[in-house]
């Protein structure tokens, strides 16, 4: 039979905590036996696998960025990987989201413009009959005004041949 450790055994040898071992066999989903009252028990392999997550702390690395060989052939690598598909399907919803608040913003933005066109287009045709208006105002002037010699000689006064005038003071 296989000699197995409690875990102050097993943080005596490490030079850790206890409960930094509970967090380590959690956070890494290490695979240990436990005794009738819920205790850890390690095996050889489990202090060795602990003893390899601890020189990886030590060398700076992140606990995310750990990576032990108790994980890659354990049972429980799948539910890493389901972890990491609800992650991706996570960050994928944030994304739509994101682009239907652009798409959003983007219609926001193009109906301001048509409003704005839109007004710029009113204005634009109130100018322009009053335009109209001057111009009908103006061919009325004309109209009225004469037009050829015969209709000129009509609106003159008759003047008085200057030698007449001379005469008759």
């Amino acid at each position: 039979m296989e000699m197995v450790f409690k875990t102050k055994t097993v943080s005596e040898e490490l030079g850790v905590n206890p409960t930094t071992i509970q967090r380590w066999v959690k956070h890494f989903n290490l695979t240990c036996q436990k005794n009738d009252h819920g205790h850890y028990l390690f095996s050889e392999q489990d202090i060795e696998d602990l003893r390899e997550i601890k020189k990886q702390l030590d060398a700076g690395l992140l606990m995310n960025d750990i990576q032990i060989a108790a994980q890659v052939k354990s049972p429980e690598a799948p539910v890493k990987a389901g972890k990491f598909d609800e992650r991706f399907e996570s960050l994928m919803t944030q994304i739509e989201k994101l682009e239907k608040k652009i798409e959003e913003k983007a219609d926001d933005v193009l109906s301001y413009q048509v409003l704005q066109h839109a007004t710029e287009m009113d204005d634009m045709m109130k100018r322009l009959i009053k335009i109209e208006e001057k111009i009908e105002d103006i061919e009325v002037k004309l109209l009225k005004m004469p037009q050829g010699p015969e209709e000129t000689a009509e609106y003159k006064k008759p003047r008085r041949n200057w030698l007449v005038s001379l005469f008759t003071l």
